[in-house]
């Protein structure tokens, strides 16, 4: 996926508002989730690095189609033997689908290794919801 701007100070302003540990904009190509751009001060996720779509969050945005939260993975029976859980405890996580003409080609997401105190709440998701669609005006829709 091409984006047409540089997202670098978009992701690390929602991140830190957020409180957040990662920042990645994903293209996904049926099962395979790529990571298009990512903002962190960690070294965890690399630009470029390609997941399973099944072994990330992201897969229940793709799934429902619609913004996902976690404020505690490690609460939720279900999520603890997530693949991405027991690689990174990450037990934070928000993230909206990104479209374009209606398809769902990847995501936005901020994720953290600890749990969301005080939970995500409506302004967050605003804030989450206006970046993607950002990002989303700033696809090249012949890259996906």
């Amino acid at each position: 996926m091409k984006l047409l701007r540089d997202f670098t100070e978009d992701l690390e302003t929602v991140r830190t508002t957020l409180g957040c540990d990662f920042a990645i904009i994903s293209h996904i190509d049926k099962s395979d989730y790529e990571v298009a751009a990512v903002n962190s001060e960690l070294s965890h996720v690399k630009l470029g690095a390609h997941f399973e779509i099944q072994d990330t969050y992201c897969n229940a945005v793709v799934e429902t189609k619609n913004t996902v939260i976690y404020d505690k993975v490690g609460a939720i029976k279900a999520m603890v033997l997530h693949p991405i859980y027991t690689a990174m405890q990450l037990e934070a996580y928000i993230g909206e689908p990104l479209r374009v003409s209606n398809k769902i080609v990847g995501t936005l997401n901020f994720s953290g290794f600890m749990p969301k105190k005080p939970a995500f709440n409506a302004a967050d998701i605003q804030i989450v919801k206006a970046l993607a669609k950002k990002v989303e005006a700033a696809i090249d829709p012949t890259s996906v």
